[in-house]
């Protein structure tokens, strides 16, 4: 009867519009209250949620993509990027994708890639003649690849819940990642080609403009390269890599950007305000997720849903169907700590990889991301580019179905996500 007004509570909570985070807090008290367990538990178990060592990483990346925004370091990046592909048909919607994957292998955080690379990079487009619809669909598109690349705030959340190695994980991001980027190229060569959108001509960047744009870019490119080489040459760990780049940014920019004191703040205020909303929603999940493992909910979700699993292949696509349709209600990391109990339970089940599941659901809830009803990316980028909702969806389309069979590939090969893990930190290294 308890577990009864548990879940009708909650789905009844959520149906009314009260924030996921909140529905889960109330839910949970009022599930302790009925049990007649001491209230303590509560406090308790929200403060044992967040009290992780990996989860220090979150803070700390996001500092990173807040800084490298009020330092500059995003128009030196698709500076450096245009140099390199806008002479390609597409142009600058081509720029826009090889910047994101640059910002993406700093920030972690698709928000911070929409507002702060985002802004550049619609603001050049429609400067030279892009449509606003499309510039803003192409950033939107870019953007998702943040948690995907390494390093990522949301595979770090990820291997948080599934108790998974978060090096293996931001290895498996890797090739994903840049199987997205392509896709997206793909789309924008394919659009522009046959007249669906317009793209002015630029000429191919001279080898003097392409060395210039490097050498100012150097500062930004080395950033990922301290992160990920101290990962693999076992000099750091993940989290311990997301204090080093932030430290790193903040000598390159004091000493060679001019950075001063008031945009440190400013960054730093940012990052206060991200971090306590994500360390929130984890904090509350923690009881929430308690309550649902002593109830055993996942293992009965499995159980009823059995008959369905007929095979590997059938479990893989049903998460990704599952996946696609909570990412379009449901905030990402409000979703992974509702899913991954039940996603691990079946993951066991037919013996696959906790990375390439990781890396799965990362890869389609990203597509939610940029979806309404609830899209944090496709609002931001919405505020940026003052364009309709209408509008960027419908620009956006012709993206989704990339990025669509993106997550169909990375569900069903398991190697490109598992390669990198398992060539350079094999298991028996974790």
């Amino acid at each position: 009867m308890t577990t009864a007004i548990f879940l009708i509570l909650f789905f009844g909570l959520l149906v009314l519009g009260l924030p996921v985070a909140y529905t889960m807090l109330v839910t949970s008290a009022v599930y302790i209250l009925l049990a007649g367990l001491p209230e303590i538990q509560l406090t308790m178990r929200a403060s044992n949620g967040i009290e992780s060592f990996s989860l220090l990483a979150i803070p700390m990346f996001l500092l990173a993509g807040n800084l490298m925004n009020g330092m500059g370091v995003t128009e030196r990046i698709f500076n450096f990027a245009g140099v390199l592909v806008r002479h390609i048909t597409g142009g600058l919607g081509h720029v826009n994708v090889v910047a994101s994957i640059l910002f993406a292998g700093m920030s972690g955080s698709a928000v911070a890639d929409a507002g702060g690379l985002g802004a550049v990079e619609i603001r050049a487009m429609e400067k030279a003649g892009y449509s606003k619809r499309f510039s803003a669909a192409v950033t939107a598109a870019s953007a998702t690849m943040g948690p995907i690349i390494p390093p990522s705030i949301t595979l770090v959340v990820y291997g948080f819940l599934a108790e998974e190695s978060v090096g293996r994980l931001f290895l498996g991001g890797a090739l994903p990642g840049l199987l997205t980027g392509f896709a997206l190229m793909v789309i924008i060569w394919i659009l522009v080609k046959t007249g669906r959108e317009e793209a002015p001509r630029l000429p191919r960047a001279g080898f003097r403009e392409v060395i210039c744009a490097f050498w100012k870019a150097i500062p930004a490119l080395m950033a990922p390269v301290i992160l990920l080489g101290g990962i693999l040459a076992g000099v750091f760990t993940p989290t311990e890599a997301s204090v080093v780049v932030v430290l790193y940014i903040l000598v390159i920019g004091t000493l060679s950007m001019g950075f001063d004191r008031a945009q440190i703040v400013e960054a730093l205020l940012g990052t206060v305000r991200t971090s306590a909303a994500t360390l929130f929603i984890i904090a509350v999940s923690a009881v929430f997720g308690w309550i649902i493992s002593i109830q055993r909910l996942p293992i009965a979700m499995v159980d009823m849903m059995q008959d369905m699993f007929v095979s590997k292949a059938a479990a893989m696509a049903l998460i990704i169907v599952i996946l696609l349709i909570v990412g379009m209600f449901m905030e990402v990391l409000a979703a992974l700590v509702l899913l991954v109990p039940t996603l691990l339970a079946i993951a066991t089940s037919f013996d696959i990889d906790t990375v390439h599941l990781g890396v799965t659901v990362v890869v389609t809830m990203m597509i939610g991301t940029i979806t309404p009803p609830v899209g944090l990316v496709l609002y931001t980028v919405m505020t940026v580019a003052r364009v309709g909702m209408g509008d960027l969806t419908r620009a956006l389309a012709p993206f989704y179905v990339a990025m669509i069979v993106v997550a169909l590939l990375v569900a069903f090969v398991p190697q490109i996500t598992l390669f990198l893990p398992d060539l350079l930190m094999p298991p028996a290294q974790r």
